[in-house]
């Protein structure tokens, strides 16, 4: 039975990312292999090797800071709002996505609105003395795309594994440097 990895000690993660050291050494592998035998035919398979072994890197360098990435999170001083950020469609535009802080029920009332725009730039952050932070969170990384086919577009996307809020995201302390 495998761990779940809320359960895993410092050691379970380094040994997981000796694991996908290993797949993404290998998937890299096989892009080289398939440029030598086919130069740029082979263009499909080597696309999807090569972005299996970003994904494998990605997913290494999570198991190696202990299953944590680097987020941003919703600030009033200190204290982390229960907020979380959406992606939906722009309707303003006709096209494209929006992506705001949506803020959990209790800090909706506290703030007076439920939407929050996203950016240092923030007029609305500014005039309620909210600030976006740097923080460490539960993270994991997967492939994500859109799209069918030869027209479609498929990347690697790092995402929050635990507490959708934020709650249990870690304020880090250098919060000037840019990540």
């Amino acid at each position: 039975m495998t761990k779940d990895f809320k359960d895993y000690t410092a050691q379970d993660w380094q040994d997981h990312a000796d694991r996908l050291a290993e797949a993404s050494a290998a998937a890299y592998k096989r892009k080289e292999e398939s440029w030598e035998r086919s130069d740029t035919d082979g263009f499909l398979s080597q696309w999807a090797s090569g972005l299996t072994g970003q994904l494998e890197k990605t997913r290494e360098g999570i198991a190696r800071a202990g299953g944590v990435a680097d987020f941003k999170g919703l600030y009033d001083g200190d204290r982390r709002l229960r907020a979380k950020q959406v992606t939906f469609a722009d309707r303003h535009a006709g096209y494209g996505t929006k992506t705001m802080w949506l803020l959990d029920e209790p800090e909706t009332e506290k703030y007076g609105r439920k939407w929050i725009p996203i950016g240092d730039r923030s007029r609305v952050q500014k005039s309620l003395s909210l600030v976006e932070r740097w923080e460490l969170a539960p993270a994991w990384a997967k492939m994500d795309g859109r799209g069918t086919g030869l027209s479609g577009s498929a990347w690697v996307a790092t995402y929050r594994r635990g507490d959708e809020w934020g709650q249990d995201s870690q304020l880090m302390e250098d919060n000037d440097a840019e990540i």
